[in-house]
Parts: structure tokens; sequence; C-alpha cells
């Protein structure tokens, strides 16, 4: 890993905070030495959990949504591990609707891993890329 370790970011209640969170979190990966191709996978899905978070799950109680990303390596694999905290009350249960809703799939095809937990101090959302291509 070169020129990248663990890092945070709030990300405000604003749907304008979302490219400069994009953004960095793009720098962060090319400065970790990620494909730029794998990178953007890993961006889109946390845009989309970001961007969940600052619609449904801060705007009413708080100030914002944190975003830790690390990149974790093993024997043979290389991962980008993100987890997206907001203190909103979702009940776990997807709302669908004839144009909406698609956000989770999404996040899941992105992703090599993702959990949610939920519960009275807000969501949490874990992804984790798949390993690192090449």
């Amino acid at each position: 890993m070169t020129g990248a370790g663990a890092v945070s970011w709030p990300v405000p209640c604003d749907p304008a905070s979302l490219e400069p969170m994009r953004r960095n979190l793009g720098r962060w990966l090319a400065a970790a030495g990620w494909p730029s191709e794998a990178a953007a996978d890993v961006v889109l899905a946390v845009n989309e959990a970001v961007s969940n978070a600052v619609e449904h799950g801060c705007a009413q109680r708080c100030d914002g949504v944190r975003l830790d990303a690390r990149v974790s390596t093993g024997v043979g694999t290389r991962r980008v591990d993100c987890t997206v905290h907001d203190c909103g009350d979702w009940d776990g249960v997807p709302q669908r609707c004839a144009t909406r809703g698609f956000g989770l799939p999404m996040i899941r095809e992105l992703s090599g891993d993702v959990r949610i937990e939920h519960g009275s101090a807000g969501t949490t959302i874990h992804l984790t890329s798949r390993d690192e291509p090449g």
C-alpha cells in the first residue's frame, strides 16, 4: 500500500457533499494503488450507500454521515473495507417503488461483501470490495 492508510471522513447531510466525498475517496484509492476500474466500482458503491444515508438516515436527526475506509491485506488478498454510518432509524426493510429502491442491489453487485446493521444508534453499512484485480 503506497501513500494511503485508514481514513475517516465526515460527510454533511447535504447532497452537495457527495461530489467531494467521491473525489476524496477516488484520490485515496489512487494513492493506495488501487486499479482505476476497480476503484470506480468502490466509489460507486460507497456513493450509493452515502447517498442513502444523506437522504434517509440523517437529515432530521444529526449533522452528518461518517465514512471510514481502509485497505486490508491477507494471504493472497487485498481489499478495500468501507463503513458508512448514519444516525437514522431505518428498520432494515428496503422500500421499493417503480423508479427507486435499487441502491442496495447495486451496492451488493459492485461489492464483494455487504453487511448492514441497524438499531437505535443508527444504520451502518459495511462494504468490502472484491479482491484487487491483477
